[in-house]
């Protein structure tokens, strides 16, 4: 009898030692958890190469609103890469241990058509590279062109693929030289016309291109506040004719 008491008595004590070893367990690694999520939290994100979107949006998107856990982000989100509107790609470094750094790659687009509703989003060599609602700031909307269709990731079908060597030749003078054009149109011989806040600018051929952005930015304050049209046709370094027409 004694040595069965005994033996109720030592399998009691075994249970007792199995739980307090669960529970330090548990207790253990709530402690770890916890301690990783205050250490680990990410407090600061830094973007670098957008400028389609605000930080706040991109924490949005590929955050879900939220600044993540370095750690967890390490051993599990950096498998599952978010697609993202005008975004190519983008990299994510962390600075342990709550600092991460986001490269972002856009799409390198040029210009957009509307389509059916939509803005179709094209590159340097005409490709469709995005469908969207949104107008991206400064990307010009193209008009004029002539197409059937559009199919998202082929060529924009207009008859004439060097016209997309000319809106890219304008685009980046645009940049060179600070101007900000809504619309870029072409009539059916290929003079350009630009819509810069109220008033059209007749470019023309666009033969004397770099003079006649640089004397466009030189008087684009006098144009502030008023509507009409900017006429730079004939422009040249020699011949310097600028006529404005008020609506």
């Amino acid at each position: 009898m004694g040595q069965i008491m005994k033996r109720k008595f030592k399998r009691k004590n075994e249970k007792k030692h199995i739980l307090v070893i669960l529970l330090i367990i548990i207790v253990t690694a709530a402690a770890v958890v916890g301690a990783a999520a205050v250490i680990f939290r990410v407090n600061t994100i830094e973007y670098i190469g957008d400028d389609h979107y605000s930080d706040e949006e991109l924490t949005e998107k590929l955050f879900n609103g939220s600044n993540p856990n370095a750690l967890l982000y390490f051993l599990v989100g950096q498998r599952k890469h978010k697609e993202i509107p005008f975004i190519q790609k983008y990299e994510v470094e962390i600075q342990w241990p709550s600092k991460m750094v986001v490269t972002v790659y856009e799409k390198p687009v040029i210009g957009y058509v509307s389509y059916m509703g939509c803005n179709m989003y094209f590159d340097k060599d005409g490709t469709v590279v995005e469908s969207s609602t949104r107008v991206l700031a400064g990307i010009p909307m193209i008009s004029g062109l002539k197409f059937s269709s559009i199919v998202l990731g082929s060529k924009l079908d207009v008859g004439n693929s060097e016209i997309f060597g000319r809106i890219l030749e304008l685009t980046q003078a645009f940049d060179k030289y600070d101007i900000t054009s809504d619309k870029i149109y072409f009539d059916s011989q290929g003079n350009v016309t630009l819509t810069i806040g109220s008033v059209r600018v007749m470019l023309g051929s666009c033969d004397n291109l770099t003079d006649t952005l640089f004397e466009l930015k030189q008087i684009m304050p006098k144009l502030a506040g008023r509507k009409g049209t900017l006429h730079m046709e004939d422009f040249t370094e020699d011949k310097k004719s600028i006529i404005f027409e008020k609506d």
